[in-house]
């Protein structure tokens, strides 16, 4: 499979149009956090060939949101860079608005990690029709 990476600035300009949307702090606090960020499902792949889909993008939800490459959005962010990822591969997410702000919220507390993330993405998205 070829793998349609999100390349930084397009998580930036997504993260622009976020903000307007909804409100919130301008600007990126670190680019190489950000860039780092967006790598993680890259290193995943070159270690594990098999990752799948879901995993991937799981570290992208996981890496964005944890590493607050933002100065604010940094879940929301996290989450379209992740569902993005998805349906760029022919996946949809199939959850609630509040199922998937509280699992966002989960990821950046820490409460869950990729590996839970990548399962609730199994069991949250669908291939488009």
């Amino acid at each position: 499979m070829t793998w349609a990476w999100v390349p930084p600035h397009l998580a930036i300009a997504w993260h622009e149009r976020l903000l307007e949307e909804f409100g919130g702090a301008p600007g990126v606090r670190d680019f190489g956090l950000l860039e780092s960020a967006l790598d993680r499902p890259k290193n995943l792949l070159a270690y594990k060939p098999e990752a799948t889909l879901e995993e991937l993008a799981a570290l992208y939800g996981v890496g964005v949101a944890k590493a607050h490459a933002f100065v604010d959005g940094n879940k929301r962010i996290a989450f379209a860079v992740m569902v993005a990822f998805l349906k760029a591969h022919g996946q949809t997410l199939d959850a609630t608005e509040a199922d998937a702000t509280a699992t966002m919220l989960a990821v950046a507390s820490s409460a869950i990690n990729d590996v839970a993330l990548a399962a609730w993405l199994s069991t949250h998205s669908r291939r488009e029709s």
